[in-house]
Formats: C-alpha cells, sequence, structure tokens
C-alpha cells in the first residue's frame, strides 16, 4: 500500500517548517529541519488552518528575533508601537462618543484599571513593544492575575482585553497582521454572589425600621428585594417611570436623548435594553410613604442628595450587616451573609421569583437580560426545595399510591 505524501514544506520569511497536526486535531509548527537552530514543535493554538498558517507566520517572526537573525528594536522603528503608545491610542478611541464606537464612561475607566496593570506587568518583563505581546505571555499575564487572587471572571476578562488590543491595532496598521493571535479560555461558570434567604432580608428591613436614620435603607432593600432593579437603576428611577395606576415600572436607556445627555441627567441600562415590570405590592407600599421632591427622582440619599452606589453598599455592609452576623453566623471559609452586597438583593429577587413559580421568560423581561444562561447565575436554590421536590416524584410506586416523606438531616 502506497505511503501518503507528506504535505510539503511551507518557507516563511526567515526559516522553513512543517505544518503539522496532533492527534487532538490542533496545529503544530515543525521546525527541526532547521538544524543550525533548536525550533522544536511549537503549538499554534488552533484546529483552523487558515488560522494555524495565521500564528505559523507570527511563530517564524518570533523565532528570528528569538535567535537574533532580527532585531527587534529595527522591526518597532517600521511598524510597532510601544505598550504606552498602544494602550493610549485604544484608550483614545474608546473615549469617542459611543455613537461612533466609544464606551461608557465607567467602563472607559475599567479599562484604565486594565492598563495600569498590564503595564506594570510588561516593565517587569521587559516588554517594550506591542509585537513582543503573545499569547504565551499574555496567559502569563492571566496567571500573575491568579497569584493575586484575583476572581476568574477578571483573569478571563483581562486577558481576553488585552488580545482585543492587539487584535485592534493590528486592524489599525499599529502592528504587522502576524502579532495577531487569539485566546481560548475556559468559560467562567457559576456565581460567587451571595444570595440571601428570606428571613435575612426581613431581618435586615425590620433592623433599619428599627433605627430612626436606617429608614431609607430600609426602603431601598426593599425595592430592590422586590423588584430585581440593580442600584443604579433604583437610584435613577423617577416619578415618571412609575404607573401607580397599573402598577407597572418602566425602564429605559437615555444615551441617545440629546435633552437628557446635554443636562448629564440620562439614564445608561447596562445591555442598553429598556424593560417594564409589574410592580410588587410591597414596592407600591414604599412609593406611597415618600414624598415628591423638586428633581423627579424618586429614591435620595440620607441627607436628600442622589442615591449613592458607595454610600448604599457602606451603610448595608457597615450598619446592617456587620451588627446581624451574630444572628446568621457564617462558616469559616464559606461565602455567608457576612459577604452579601447590594447586588445579592438581584439574585434573591431571582431566585425567590423562580422559586414560587415564574417562567424563564418572564424572569429574562424582568432582569433585562438576553438570554436564559446570565439568568440561570442568579437563581439560588435552597435544599430543602430540592427536597420537597424529589418527594414529589414518584419513581416506583403506582399512579393511586402517595410517596412516602422522610426527614432530612
Amino acid at each position: 500500500m502506497p505511503r501518503k505524501p507528506k504535505d510539503a514544506p511551507i518557507v516563511c520569511a526567515n526559516f522553513t517548517w512543517y505544518l503539522r497536526r496532533k492527534p487532538t486535531g490542533v496545529y503544530f509548527a515543525d521546525g527541526r529541519m532547521n538544524s543550525k537552530y533548536q525550533l522544536g514543535k511549537p503549538s499554534l493554538g488552533t484546529k483552523d488552518r487558515e488560522e494555524a498558517f495565521r500564528q505559523l507566520q507570527r511563530l517564524d517572526h518570533a523565532k528570528a528575533v528569538e535567535v537574533g537573525l532580527i532585531d527587534a528594536a529595527a522591526v518597532a522603528a517600521d511598524q510597532d508601537v510601544t505598550i504606552e503608545a498602544g494602550w493610549a491610542l485604544y484608550i483614545e478611541r474608546c473615549e469617542k462618543p459611543e455613537l461612533l464606537g466609544g464606551v461608557s464612561r465607567k467602563t472607559v475607566q475599567r479599562y484604565k484599571s486594565v492598563r495600569d496593570k498590564h503595564q506594570e506587568y510588561c516593565a517587569k518583563k521587559s516588554l517594550q513593544y506591542w509585537s513582543q505581546i503573545s499569547k504565551a505571555n499574555t496567559l502569563d499575564y492571566g496567571a500573575m492575575l491568579a497569584k493575586k487572587n484575583y476572581a476568574d471572571r477578571t483573569i478571563v476578562c483581562e486577558a481576553n482585553m488585552v488580545c482585543s488590543v492587539s487584535k485592534w491595532l493590528t486592524e489599525e496598521g499599529h502592528l504587522p497582521q502576524a502579532c495577531r493571535f487569539l485566546l481560548k479560555m475556559t468559560k467562567v461558570s457559576g456565581s460567587s454572589t451571595f444570595c440571601y434567604t428570606r428571613r435575612q432580608v426581613a431581618r435586615m428591613i425590620e433592623f433599619c425600621n428599627e433605627t430612626e436614620d436606617l429608614v431609607w435603607m430600609g426602603q431601598v432593600i426593599t425595592c430592590l428585594a422586590t423588584s430585581g432593579l440593580r442600584i443604579n437603576e433604583l437610584a435613577q428611577l423617577r416619578w415618571s417611570d412609575v404607573d401607580l395606576d397599573v402598577r407597572t415600572i418602566r425602564i429605559t436607556d437615555e444615551r441617545s436623548v440629546p435633552r437628557r445627555r446635554q443636562t448629564g441627567s440620562e439614564r445608561r441600562i447596562k445591555g442598553k435594553r429598556g424593560r417594564a415590570l409589574p410592580m410588587h405590592v410591597e414596592f407600591f407600599k414604599v412609593l406611597q410613604q415618600i414624598p415628591r421632591q423638586a428633581d423627579g427622582r424618586i429614591f435620595h440619599g440620607p441627607r436628600g442628595g442622589r442615591l449613592s452606589d458607595r454610600r448604599v453598599l457602606e451603610n448595608l455592609q457597615q450598619r446592617i450587616i456587620k451588627p446581624l452576623t451574630k444572628e446568621f453566623p457564617t462558616p469559616p471559609g464559606e461565602i455567608g451573609f457576612q459577604s452579601g452586597t447590594v447586588h445579592g438583593l438581584r439574585h434573591f429577587f431571582c431566585s425567590e421569583a423562580y422559586r414560587n413559580g415564574a417562567r424563564d421568560a418572564e424572569l429574562l423581561e424582568w432582569l433585562g437580560h438576553r438570554d436564559s444562561e446570565m439568568t440561570q447565575l442568579y437563581r439560588h436554590l435552597l435544599r430543602e426545595d430540592s427536597h420537597r421536590r424529589m418527594e414529589q416524584i414518584n419513581f416506583l410506586g403506582s399512579d393511586d399510591e402517595e410517596g412516602s416523606s422522610f426527614d432530612v438531616a
């Protein structure tokens, strides 16, 4: 039987390679035919042949720099950009109006935080130019964040952002196309946000109502727990957004409304998706207790000013959760009541709504999510719910037999 002919070698700018595939389907470059240099068989990290060719060109360039065939400084002078300059160009693009491809102010601030950490990493590793940024050292950057105990979602987000900046720089002509690379990281699932129980939420509201200068916090907790609104959405809620006759709350994104934008009072919703949700009776009761003020906003801080996300979080953790931790102790090393956040009330709303029969389509509409995958992160089913449901299933008995029940320790 004739042997299958081998693929022809690929002659790149600096070396000659064979393009091979591992049993897993991932391509790798075989450079052992270049006997003068120890090029080995580096993986190209992709199962796509077209992408493998692009990665091979980049690998050829990187190996040439590594063995001294190419002067990195000379390449940088031709088509390259320093780490600081590359970040500056990207941030400048992000600060454009959103209509022209920019992002929100908060997103820019988050990007600047990533920039600062990445520039610090590059300085420690003596990386001066974006042509030196590769898949390997980007993953190493993620490993550095992991050692500093950053959350998994933060690590994935920041590593992907470095990849996005490199991609954008090549698209804009600041880097050669060979410098592009792709990252395939494990998708983070689950949530570390603590979800309160009904007893805990009721106790927090009761505690606030017992303290005169915390009554406003009791109102905030009640409305967040019974609406699923984000804290910034609640803070920006106006009387014109609620219809007390039909008990409906309407949230709309206003970043494209000129009058709101000019006055700096435009509402920005995550995902830019407006929504309407029915008003719970407890939410309605709170609104009946709040006097109307000239600015049109419903909720205000303790001194009558705008409701601040930071102020709400500080009061929740320092003046409410901390005094109640003895009532709701958290086992050592666990995420419990003492780890509670404002966002945990949104998880509480989703979990309780689901436990009480709300359908996926309703939860998607009420929470403003695009797909049910995100909504699933917010569900925290209680242990007794699972046991109760299991007891109701008749696996082995006849249709007319009643299921037995037992106590679970």
